[in-house]
């Protein structure tokens, strides 16, 4: 693996990694890297399966240790300084793991309604849980049905209803072929090996974000991670719903800037 091939970079001053959702890009942080280039060295992480990257070899016993090694790769190879990892979604996800896993040096972490799903168990909330599991129940049966655009469906469970119709032909096409790499992404978000032992001992400050307009499981999850994170901080966009790092881009990075935390 050329772990070259694994990022992009813009920028110079202290470093920011972002980690792109799944069924997207690191064009998910086009905007946002436009209005902190100046002033920081933004490094974006390709997941593997997307943004061109092989798929990962781990489809039959799904391993979050796929991602952090790519991330600790990539991170390791360009800087030595500690680094404020920033995650949407499932990157979100991914950068959580990071900071209770700790192999990287990290100033601060930005979770942008990250699905970790996992902690609707840890914390007993079955009306949140139950939401998901009825979800997914129709969403794996359609993609096991092969539906055509059943992709759509996650995309309007987390965003607001009719999100996805609104896409571009082109997008909706992009995204098809990325349904497998979603389904995995899906069981790393309910089965990680974390517990609350693990969020009550992570030391690294943390920025919880949420839509006021997106799926409540968002704003539960990040309610939850903040009351076991200790240096933690919740913030509430409004206007905004699942894809706000493209659609609030400006009020995202203003999050990125609160310094309450440090």
């Amino acid at each position: 693996m050329n772990i070259d091939n694994y990022f992009e970079e813009q920028g110079a001053g202290s470093p920011i990694v972002f980690i792109h959702g799944s069924y997207a890009t690191t064009s998910t942080w086009k905007k946002m890297i436009k209005l902190l280039a100046e002033n920081h060295r933004c490094i974006s992480i390709k997941l593997p399966g997307h943004c061109g990257m092989p798929d990962p070899d781990d489809f039959s016993t799904p391993s979050i240790q796929t991602e952090l090694a790519i991330l600790e790769q990539a991170v390791q190879s360009l800087t030595d300084e500690a680094i404020h990892l920033v995650g949407h979604s499932f990157g979100g996800v991914v950068a959580l793991a990071q900071a209770l896993q700790g192999n990287l040096k990290l100033s601060q972490v930005t979770l942008f309604e990250p699905v970790a799903t996992w902690m609707l168990d840890r914390t007993q909330d079955t009306e949140m849980s139950n939401s998901v599991e009825d979800f997914l129940f129709k969403y794996r049966r359609d993609v096991a049905n092969k539906k055509h655009y059943a992709c759509g469906q996650v995309i309007n469970f987390w965003g607001e209803a009719g999100a996805f119709e609104l896409f571009p032909d082109f997008i909706k096409e992009s995204m098809e072929p990325l349904t497998s790499n979603n389904i995995r992404h899906w069981e790393l978000c309910s089965s990680m090996d974390y517990d609350l032992s693990h969020l009550e001992k992570c030391t690294v400050p943390t920025r919880l974000v949420y839509g006021d307009h997106s799926n409540p499981v968002a704003r539960s999850i990040c309610e939850h991670l903040k009351e076991y994170i200790p240096n933690s901080k919740t913030y509430e966009i409004k206007g905004a719903s699942h894809f706000l790092v493209t659609s609030h881009a400006e009020e995202c990075k203003h999050v990125l800037s609160d310094d309450t935390l440090l």
